[in-house]
């Protein structure tokens, strides 16, 4: 049945290309399977789909509870990929063979296959079993899954999938950014980078095809392809992943949330820990115009009005209008850059600039660009040029990074960025390579799309870290596999109302589950302007976050909100300040252990079904108690965790977990709660409440 909602047809700025059944038949599972190697490094086995071909399919041990699935069908044409995954150190397994049964023994999980007709089930160390949906039908003997095998498009590629029985009581979390919840369980999700033009929707700027369960293990797929899964959507018996790639390639990890989130770490690399001043509160002009003059009362009134910030944003508008990708300051605006810089290092500010991997068809470098071929272009040869911008900007082409002179380029133009003075880019975008594109490296826009964030960062943080800045800290908008490597992210484009901050809070704690600890977001959303209040709660739930940031399209300086809002966000912004010891400590751990720094309730507590539901809280660090309020009037239920939980002024009754309570929380006070006991460096906080 076709949608009759609006969003349904807001079109993608660069959508995924479409799977479509090559026909009723087009589904073809894998039957059986023969053995043709076994032994400590995992086996091989051939195997047979219904219609008849042939593959092989490689079970390996990747850590201790982690087995790796790597099906490829014999005749699948090969395209360039790239990998993103590197297991560490073969840890070794032993294999028991029978006539019609395999048997993998690695430290810490056992998998059992049965060759005919070919299914798999998993044992971790704690007896707890994942059964492969091979054939699960509905009363008309119609197949209700996708089960290990493939589906022939009608474009001729394969579409590889899988599916395992999910209990009815099992809640799935990760995939990256979600908007919609923490817990996945009844949707379908395309992980496809996008612009999502906001934070209340299903698509997300930031996708990792990451999944993790409340029963004690995770999936990984290695692929830059669109993975999908169906979450018990389609069946609610079992869950399915589609991957679109020439091979299906996932890990099954097992243990508790935070092992399958330290596996995610050892898998793709650690987080990058960002410097200490990064930590504290970022202050934006916003997205609109701007100058020097502006910038230096800006600079001026935070000093003088006392209020912390460690970073002065300078967005889009530092450039010319027209020219945003080129990185060079509009000098009508900006008439002595240098000066401007040094004045702002001298009061103790560092700068973040904006930037963005599209060059408009009015900059000055388009032409010397497009007759490099430095751009990605169609398939007829063409450089692709499309509107990316939603008519804010001219239309613009997308740089190739895989291009060596076009990678070189864009370097010269960051550095030239960051020798202007700027300690940290803002790396907006990198959504829009179209999936029918081609690259340079002979890539087509299906495989690079996923992969084109993580190119466009991983320049910027290597040009920061032979610069002056040195960290390789990026504050980027899109990520991929891996991409917490880069370190700040922030979470979209929210709209200045309570339903967004409250999407925004489940996005940030879904990246937090799917490897990627170090978010933030648009304090006060950023199209529209808030009223005072939800200004109040959304920079109180900002600067309990992991990153703080004001910015939007309109003025978020604290202080044009009002006496009592600005009162109120001071004491919250002292009172992170205050927390900067606790916080960096805590930070340093997230990078050490791989779990993140908001911690959301079901990481630690996968077994209570309160936790399940307690989806608009946290834990800042281990012993911080986060309750953002998502609506007007000051009160909420929070389920505060098993142990003793304090107020952290310091006055009123402590609460026992677990329970649920319904508080009160005055428009001065911060949601926060300190576990009983903990030491918490700069608590109770200095400043007094206003």
């Amino acid at each position: 049945m076709s949608s009759l909602h609006p969003r349904d047809h807001t079109p993608f700025v660069a959508p995924p290309p479409p799977l479509i059944p090559a026909g009723p038949t087009a589904l073809d599972p894998v039957v059986g399977a023969s053995v043709t190697h076994a032994d400590k490094d995992g086996a091989t086995l051939g195997v047979r789909t219904a219609a008849g071909r042939t593959g092989t399919l490689r079970l390996r041990p990747a850590t201790a509870g982690t087995l790796r699935i790597t099906l490829r069908m014999a005749d699948t044409p090969t395209a360039p990929r790239a990998p993103l995954v590197t297991p560490p150190t073969d840890p070794g397994c032993t294999a028991d063979r029978a006539p019609d049964t395999l048997t993998l023994h690695l430290d810490a999980l056992r998998a059992d296959i049965q060759l005919k007709p070919f299914a798999m089930e998993l044992t971790d160390a704690q007896g707890r079993a994942l059964r492969q949906a091979t054939d699960v039908s509905d009363p008309s003997d119609r197949t209700t899954v996708l089960p290990l095998g493939v589906t022939e498009l009608t474009d001729g590629r394969l579409a590889h999938h899988d599916s395992w029985i999910t209990e009815p009581d099992e809640h799935f979390y990760g995939l990256g950014e979600r908007f919609t919840g923490l817990d996945l369980r009844g949707q379908r999700v395309d992980c496809w980078v996008a612009d999502a033009q906001g934070t209340t929707g299903t698509r997300s700027y930031k996708a990792v095809p990451f999944l993790l369960s409340s029963r004690g293990y995770a999936v990984l797929v290695d692929t830059t392809t669109a993975a999908a899964f169906d979450l018990a959507h389609s069946n609610t018996g079992a869950w399915s992943l589609t991957v679109p790639d020439e091979v299906l390639d996932y890990y099954v990890i097992t243990g508790t949330p935070a092992e399958c989130l330290t596996a995610y770490r050892d898998l793709t690399g650690p987080a990058l820990l960002p410097p200490e001043w990064a930590f504290g509160p970022w202050i934006s002009g916003g997205f609109r115009p701007d100058s020097a003059a502006e910038v230096r009362e800006r600079a001026r009134a935070i000093r003088e009005r006392g209020f912390p910030c460690a970073v002065l944003h300078i967005d889009t508008y530092w450039q010319r209008r027209g020219c945003w990708s080129d990185m060079s300051w509009d000098t009508e605006a900006f008439p002595d850059p240098a000066g401007l810089m040094a004045d702002l290092a001298g009061q103790g500010f560092h700068v973040s600039l904006w930037m963005n991997p599209y060059v408009g068809v009015d900059s000055p470098y388009f032409t010397e660009a497009d007759a490099n071929g430095w751009f990605l272009h169609t398939t007829c040869g063409d450089t692709y040029v499309a509107q990316v911008w939603g008519g804010a900007h001219p239309d613009s082409a997308v740089l190739d990074l895989t291009h060596p002179e076009a990678a070189d380029w864009f370097r010269s133009r960051v550095r030239q960025a960051l020798e202007s003075g700027a300690s940290v880019l803002k790396t907006d975008f990198g959504e829009a390579v179209p999936a029918d594109a081609v690259a340079h490296n002979g890539m087509t826009g299906d495989r690079l799309h996923n992969l084109y964030p993580l190119l466009f960062n991983d320049l910027v943080a290597e040009v920061t870290r032979e610069t002056g800045a040195g960290h390789g800290l990026t504050w980027g908008r899109s990520t991929w596999t891996g991409g917490q490597r880069h370190g700040a992210k922030w979470t979209g484009d929210p709209n200045a109302g309570w339903p967004d901050l409250a999407a925004t809070l489940r996005a940030g704690l879904s990246l937090s589950l799917s490897g990627h600890p170090f978010w933030s977001h648009d304090i006060g959303g950023f199209h529209g302007t808030p009223e005072p209040e939800l200004f109040v709660r959304w920079a109180q739930f900002g600067l309990l976050s992991p990153l703080a940031r004001f910015h939007g399209m309109t003025s978020r300086l604290p202080w044009d909100f009002g006496e009592e809002a600005y009162a109120a966000v001071l004491h919250a912004a002292r009172l992170r300040t205050s927390l900067l010891p606790y916080v960096h400590s805590a930070a340093a751990d997230a990078v050490r252990t791989g779990e993140p720094l908001a911690r959301p309730m079901p990481l630690d507590h996968p077994d209570r079904p309160d936790a399940h539901a307690a989806d608009l809280q946290y834990l800042l660090g281990p012993d911080l108690l986060v309750a953002p309020l998502y609506a007007p009037g000051g009160r909420r239920q929070v389920w505060f965790p098993p142990g003793e939980w304090l107020p952290y002024t310091g006055a009123g009754a402590p609460i026992t977990g677990p329970t649920w309570h319904r508080v009160d929380i005055p428009l001065a006070t911060a949601p926060l709660w300190l576990r009983a006991g903990a030491d918490v460096r700069g608590l109770p906080v200095a400043a007094e409440l206003p």
